[in-house]
């Protein structure tokens, strides 16, 4: 769905709010104050608040699975790969905070979405990260004798970890810290898949 100025509006207010307040403590109205429209006018755009959260979670899966189709086709080293996939998490952390901490908070870990359709939005970016493992076993980068769905899993739930202590800990993100991570994180998962 294309956003007008309005639906905008409503979708950074919603961001705010849901973060604040959790999604089962947030309202519409919440949500309408925040954004300095009437109540009518975000039933009007999104219908529910149900409608307005889905609009809002679609819209972080569809720019991770964009990020991971951008690198399954870049012809860049594997490393790098790795590394715009981190640096994807830093950069949602640093820049859409909102964003990222409903991801952490509200998907993440959120009993909704571990239903089947909230399942398979997780399994979609691990088929995706699953491909981009394959690719480096290709290459003779990554060792053969473990799954790449396995080095999807690893390689994934190592950047959700450490996002998770920054959301939950609102801890800082200095430009030395953003690269220690990129780079601890990458050294760690190839120093155990390497090709021996």
């Amino acid at each position: 769905m294309a956003k007008n100025d309005k639906q905008e509006l409503i979708v950074d207010a919603a961001l705010a709010v849901f973060r604040e307040k959790g999604y089962s403590n947030t309202r519409m109205a919440d949500i309408a104050k925040r954004a300095g429209v009437s109540y009518g006018l975000v039933y009007h755009y999104f219908g529910s608040k149900e409608v307005l959260f889905d609009v809002i979670v679609e819209g972080w899966w569809n720019s991770y699975y964009q990020m991971l189709e951008e690198q399954k086709q870049s012809v860049s080293d594997f490393e790098d790969k790795l590394a715009n996939i981190v640096r994807f998490f830093l950069y949602m952390y640093a820049n859409k905070p909102d964003l990222i901490s409903i991801f952490v908070t509200e998907v993440s870990r959120s009993s909704i979405y571990h239903t089947a359709r909230g399942l398979a939005k997780f399994r979609k970016s691990l088929a995706l990260c699953e491909e981009i493992m394959v690719d480096g076993q290709k290459q003779g980068i990554l060792r053969k004798d473990v799954g790449p769905h396995y080095m999807a899993y690893f390689f994934s739930g190592a950047i959700e970890a450490f996002i998770s202590i920054l959301v939950l800990g609102n801890e800082p993100l200095s430009k030395a810290r953003e690269e220690r991570t990129v780079n601890g994180i990458i050294q760690i998962f190839l120093n155990g898949t390497l090709a021996k």
